[in-house]
């Protein structure tokens, strides 16, 4: 299931958008480093399945940055790493069932992350 995903994201990665609309963060920006922290994580397996080593690298190092901030959120309501761990993985979860049935939506999101986040 995972390989049909990634053949997916990476079809569609290399196919422009145009006339889709953007898939927009949620309002609450306390959720923002889990749902993005989720693309990132999505996208850098993808390229690295694709062999896309330094695209990889890219996205596991915005990955690790907003899982940073994802457990500062958890840390400031006194929860431990270990729910924001479980909080982020909710997400990835979800996501790729997402990009599962709508793999330009994922993308979209994605991109509107990289907006988002951009290093």
């Amino acid at each position: 299931m995972l390989r049909a995903i990634v053949l997916l994201l990476v079809g569609t990665l290399a196919t422009p958008s145009y006339g889709q609309g953007p898939a927009e963060l949620g309002p609450n920006t306390n959720e923002h480093p889990f749902q993005c922290g989720a693309a990132f994580a999505i996208m850098a397996k993808v390229y690295q399945e694709s062999g896309d080593a330094s695209k990889a690298g890219d996205y596991q190092t915005k990955f690790d940055k907003l899982a940073v901030q994802a457990e500062g959120i958890f840390e400031q309501a006194h929860r431990p790493k270990s729910d924001a761990e479980a909080y982020m993985q909710k997400h990835v979860d979800s996501l790729a069932a997402i990009a599962e049935k709508d793999a330009a939506l994922a993308i979209n999101f994605a991109r509107r992350c990289d907006q988002r986040f951009p290093g």
